[in-house]
């Protein structure tokens, strides 16, 4: 037997060998973390297979155990007969690690008896534990000890020399916008529970940086030194260690490799490890974690495009730099910013002379916000300014991989260009991962796993999933788990990278043709009808959610001419360009349709045309609308699409009432209301009642105007239509402040108020709030009237025209001076309210 001064017994491989004792099935995942962890360190795990354990005596206990020299035994509730008492008894001479795993509610009193034994026992080392992986650090920390303290299973003493890591490399410029990441990542490395820190990543992102100035910031914590591996020019997985070595300054030893000769000289070191560059070396991590293991007062910094996937493991993923908001004003965020203030700085260090105005500043935040605050684009962008104003730049910046290139010679090669850096990354994927990223360069903004399967073609639900997280772990792909669902995103130079790459090796025709299809089914699944959003808002959050894959889609659709398609996609994105401010954009996209006119049925260009004659409507442009509608209106007869057909009768009855036409107005309205109420959609026959009131209004019988918008407002509640209700809320608010009664008025606006609130419609609360700004000045409060004012614009300037304006009366406005300095505090806190402050605000003056 060997006891703790005995000699180790030569075994075929000379290596130290562990018996590991528990009761069988219970506790097979530890015993299983126990063995991997002892592997881990280069010794030999001596344990019973599973069922393997002999009924009865001792002597095969006696056998395993006398060819070991460190007994771990792991314990919970099962006795499992006398086995396991007997184990333990025969290794009385060995040195003895126990584990009790806790809580043990069922405990076997024998066992229960046998561990107060050991508890008692001072030879004995007693740990209690409450998982596999909280065992597995004990286990690892605890022959850590043991080894330094009483084997040296190579036959050779530690290095005890005063030998100190090589120096960090010096970096060459100070780390901007990183304060809070320098932050966390030093309360992370800090932490004695915390031995394993990856920074992950994608190319160009400042993941060396960032160890680097954590590396300086951290030397104090770590009394033996920070070491600095840089693996980027090592190709083979067993090099590593060699890297390490050396990064360590340390001298060969005989008989060991190169792990193990900086495991013996770390086993008692308080060291910080930073190892950079490791992506392509991976298979090299359990040589970390062997160091880990063995060497309990070292932390591990790593940098890598993909997670090691090691136990233990902390992930941070490093973002790219803040960039500015598009509402911030560009002179604070330069000076402000993390990406702007780094491409400030890289600019003046190529061109001393580099200043900016108020013009420049408002290039540089757009060059950063196109850049994604990529910090290596950001350099390659600012090395330009030797030749290009930022102004110039921007323009150069539609193709950005082709204008982001000579980098800095000390460089590198693979981040000389930023297509280089992407390509580093690309080129480490196998052929199936290469054509999904390729494949989901289609994608503008984020996407979801639903999309993903779709426009990837992953044949089932799970199928795929191995090769997105391949993705996500190469940061070619960044995931967002803050919704309900998780949410995949690439930057746009990476993005731009994959669309290069779909176009030259892969099926770039398919898959647009892919995304445009899945897209068109989302919308059609989602969209909810016009004029029923206030029921259902959250669907119009889900298009919004979606819009720039819905665009790329519909102009998908328009390019290759699929009109009908493309017409269908389009009416389900109305609801998405009438609440939320998109009306030119809906107007841009129409008038592409018509374009492609030829290509399109005879119906599909009614509804072309229609959509065209809409838009100019909803947008204040009365002749276009008026030519297009009248064009339209016999097609539409004629085809008999009677929905569209009541909507384009309704919108010109109402052009007639602003003309004065009331004889052809209410020809055209009474043929809507007819066909409304034939076919069952009832919003439409409530705006025949807000648009036939009017014409009382107009000719000063305000009680008449009121009975009719009343009508209308009945009418839009029975069917949930929020547009009926608004336009006759605020029509009910015009007629009553007309007629003097300021009461009532307030009381229809806070109504309207509310529902355009819910149902996110900026622009539409954007005019109520001007409505009841102007109820304020009529009061005499001009500072509350002031700062409703300013918030009605805010909301006007990202949502633009009001829609209602096309529907209702105009307010009549007294026009106060609400520009005056009197009011300047009032006017910036309308700027900085929010939507829901805004409301809570303008109500809260306002008498249920």
């Amino acid at each position: 037997m060997a006891g703790w001064g005995d000699s180790v017994i030569q075994t075929p491989d000379h290596r130290l060998r562990i018996f590991i004792s528990s009761a069988l099935e219970e506790l097979e995942p530890e015993r299983l973390a126990v063995r991997d962890t002892i592997a881990r360190m280069r010794l030999v795990p001596v344990m019973f297979e599973l069922g393997a354990r002999p009924a009865g005596g001792s002597e095969i206990y006696r056998e395993y155990i006398d060819a070991s020299q460190l007994f771990i035994g792991i314990y919970w509730e099962r006795y499992d007969h006398a086995g396991i008492e007997n184990e333990y008894l025969a290794a009385d001479q060995l040195p003895r690690l126990i584990y009790v795993k806790t809580p043990a509610p069922g405990r076997d009193a024998r066992l229960a008896a046998l561990l107060d034994r050991i508890r008692d026992d001072a030879r004995v080392s007693y740990r209690q534990f409450r998982d596999a992986d909280e065992l597995r650090r004990a286990v690892g920390e605890d022959i850590a000890l043991l080894l330094s303290e009483r084997f040296n299973p190579a036959g050779t003493e530690p290095s005890t020399d005063a030998r100190v890591p090589l120096p960090l490399p010096v970096a060459p410029n100070r780390l901007l916008g990183r304060a809070a990441e320098q932050q966390a990542l030093s309360d992370l490395l800090t932490d004695p529970q915390v031995r394993l820190v990856t920074l992950t990543g994608p190319g160009g992102v400042g993941k060396t940086r960032l160890a680097l100035a954590l590396g300086s910031s951290l030397r104090e914590k770590f009394p033996d030194g920070v070491a600095f591996a840089d693996l980027s020019t090592v190709v083979d997985p067993d090099a590593v260690g060699m890297t390490i070595g050396n990064a360590l300054d340390l001298r060969t030893m005989p008989n060991q490799s190169a792990i193990e000769n900086a495991v013996a000289y770390l086993r008692d070191r308080s060291v910080l490890l930073i190892v950079d560059n490791m992506e392509h070396v991976t298979p090299a991590a359990t040589d970390l974690s062997t160091m880990l293991d063995a060497c309990p007062r070292v932390t591990i910094l790593v940098t890598s495009r993909v997670p090691l996937r090691l136990t233990g493991e902390h992930v941070f993923d490093v973002p790219p730099l803040r960039i500015p908001e598009a509402t911030d004003d560009p002179t604070v965020a330069v000076d402000r910013d993390g990406a702007a203030q780094l491409f400030v700085e890289r600019a003046r260090a190529v061109n001393a002379g580099f200043r900016y105005d108020a013009d420049g500043a408002a290039a540089i935040v757009e060059i950063v916000r196109r850049l994604d605050g990529l910090p290596l684009a950001i350099e390659l962008a600012a090395a330009k300014v030797r030749v290009l104003p930022p102004r110039a730049l921007v323009d150069r910046l539609t193709r950005q991989l082709g204008t982001l290139t000579g980098g800095a010679r000390d460089l590198p090669a693979r981040q000389r260009t930023l297509r280089d850096t992407i390509d580093w990354s690309y080129q480490l994927l196998p052929r199936a991962e290469q054509e999904m990223f390729a494949r989901f360069g289609v994608f503008s903004g984020g996407f979801d796993l639903d999309a993903a399967r779709a426009v990837a073609e992953m044949k089932d639900r799970y199928a795929g999933l191995e090769s997105l997280t391949e993705l996500i772990e190469s940061s070619l792909v960044t995931q967002d788990n803050r919704g309900p669902e998780p949410r995949l995103s690439m930057l746009g130079v990476v993005r731009e990278f994959a669309l290069d790459k779909l176009r030259s090796d892969f099926d770039w025709e398919d898959t647009q043709e892919r995304h445009a299809r899945y897209y068109l089914a989302f919308a059609e699944a989602t969209a909810p009808p016009v004029g029923q959003t206030s029921t259902d808002p959250a669907s119009v959050d889900l298009l919004e959610h979606e819009h720039d894959n819905l665009r790329t889609a519909i102009n998908w659709l328009i390019d290759k001419e699929h009109m009908v398609e493309a017409v269908r996609l389009g009416w389900m994105l109305w609801p998405l360009w009438w609440l939320r401010g998109h009306i030119d954009e809906g107007a841009r996209t129409v008038r592409r349709m018509l374009e492609h006119e030829d290509a399109a049925p005879r119906r599909t260009y009614a509804h072309m045309l229609f959509g065209d004659g809409a838009i100019s409507f909803l947008s204040g442009d009365k002749d276009r609308a008026r030519v297009q509608l009248e064009r339209v209106l016999p097609i539409l007869r004629e085809v008999g699409d009677q929905d569209v057909n009541a909507r384009a009768a309704g919108m010109l009855g109402q052009l007639a009432l602003t003309r004065g036409d009331y004889d052809e107005a209410r020809v055209l309205l009474g043929e809507t209301k007819e066909i409304s109420e034939r076919i069952g959609e009832l919003w439409m026959a409530a705006l025949y009642h807000t648009r036939l009131g009017l014409v009382p209004f107009n000719e000063g019988d305000y009680a008449a105007a009121a009975e009719q918008f009343n009508d209308g407002l009945r009418t839009a509640r029975k069917t949930d239509d929020h547009l009926g209700e608004v336009v006759a809320l605020y029509s009910l608010a015009v007629t009553a402040t007309a007629a003097d009664d300021l009461e009532t008025a307030a009381q229809h606006l806070a109504v309207g108020l509310r529902l355009s609130a819910a149902a996110s419609d900026e622009a539409g609360t954007a005019l109520y709030l001007s409505a009841l700004s102007d109820l304020a000045t009529r009061k005499g409060d001009l500072a509350r009237a002031a700062r409703l004012a300013s918030s009605a614009r805010k909301l006007r300037a990202f949502a633009g025209t009001a829609w209602m304006q096309a529907y209702v009366l105009p307010w009549p406005h007294l026009g106060a001076d609400l520009d005056a300095i009197d009011y300047a505090e009032a006017r910036d806190q309308g700027y900085t309210d929010s939507l829901q402050s805004a409301v809570a605000y303008a109500l809260s003056d306002i008498e249920p």
